[in-house]
């Protein structure tokens, strides 16, 4: 991965200054460079499942305890696929380490990252970030090939936000072959500084995108879709929705009737009803003064693939629910990630 120089980052600060973030990010092409390791062989399989894994790993600021989940969790272990939302890159908050490089060295995977952010503050810690990046990734057993970022259209400018950085968000498409079956791969993250309809556009971008790409073949789209049914540009919105989540349960249990790209994916062929857990919880947001607000963000898209099953994994660190740990007693209770890592066994639907 490229390091920038820091005399042009400071002049793509003083575009950003002057007009906007999403002007600075053209006069820094290197930040749409994807880093792709394949390293291992794609297994000799005659399985005809899929194991797949969604996993926002919240920066990776617990990598280890990830990495014992990864490897340990009976729901998560042995995947084929992972899909990765939020994942530093050389920021000095998870060490200045490579988090997509140590995650594929643990579990033996080959992957691809794509750069979501640059990161401009070092939010008051001591010490300096090294490239400073922030994004997604997919890891696979298989060789991963025909890469692409997808910049998403600019919903929220987070270099006028206190968390100061260059970026947009992203799709990483890729293919895998299993079996003689090229199957498309899509990993996403969308904006929740928006209201539902503003993450609608960024679906269909992807959707469209997704048509000329991976034509005649199946696919499955998974991310962080923050899918949180109210508009999160407002910060008051958050504390409303405390109270709202309660007296509306729809909200969790049938978030279509809020996320219009729920219906958009469905018209365009993709299943999200059987692909998922209806009525999951894979978020856990701190309210002040309130508490916990529960939410229904991460999901599989699935079109030409059937899903045999699938499951949400809490992440609040739990030795006893981990094969073969039988250390780690000051792990217990640590919250990994503020996300649920949710999993499903899939099969090419020779149907479709």
């Amino acid at each position: 991965m490229i390091k920038l120089n820091k005399q042009k980052i400071n002049e793509a600060m003083e575009i950003a200054d002057n007009s906007s973030g999403l002007e600075a990010l053209a006069t820094l092409p290197e930040m749409d460079m994807l880093e792709i390791v394949n390293n291992y062989e794609s297994p000799i399989s005659f399985k005809n499942t899929l194991k797949m894994v969604l996993f926002n790993i919240e920066r990776g600021t617990y990598l280890n305890e990830i990495i014992v989940y990864l490897k340990h969790h009976p729901a998560l272990r042995d995947a084929d696929i992972i899909f990765f939302n939020e994942l530093d890159y050389g920021l000095l908050r998870t060490e200045n380490k490579n988090i997509s490089a140590e995650i594929s060295k643990e579990l033996g995977m080959n992957y691809i990252f794509g750069i979501e952010f640059m990161e401009l503050t070092t939010n008051g810690k001591k010490g300096q970030n090294q490239e400073a990046f922030h994004g997604n990734a997919i890891m696979s057993r298989f060789k991963l090939y025909d890469p692409i970022i997808l910049r998403l259209p600019l919903l929220y400018d987070w270099y006028q936000d206190e968390q100061k950085r260059f970026g947009t968000r992203i799709a990483i498409f890729a293919k895998i072959l299993v079996r003689d079956n090229e199957i498309g791969l899509i990993c996403t993250h969308l904006e929740n500084r928006t209201t539902p309809e503003g993450r609608k556009v960024q679906m269909k971008t992807i959707l469209e995108e997704a048509e000329k790409r991976f034509d005649n073949i199946p696919i499955v789209i998974a991310g962080d879709m923050n899918t949180n049914t109210f508009d999160g540009s407002k910060a008051s919105e958050a504390m409303r929705m405390y109270e709202a989540f309660k007296a509306e349960p729809d909200r969790i249990k049938a978030p279509e009737k809020y996320e219009p790209l729920l219906e958009l994916v469905k018209n365009y062929g993709y299943d999200y009803m059987t692909s998922n857990v209806t009525g999951k919880i894979t978020r856990r947001k701190p309210i002040a003064g309130k508490g916990i607000l529960e939410m229904n963000l991460d999901w599989f898209f699935t079109r030409g693939m059937r899903c045999l099953e699938t499951t949400v994994v809490n992440t609040i660190f739990t030795r006893a629910e981990l094969l073969g740990v039988k250390n780690m007693e000051e792990s217990e209770g640590i919250e990994i990630s503020d996300h649920n890592a949710i999993c499903g066994k899939f099969i090419v639907d020779s149907t479709a």
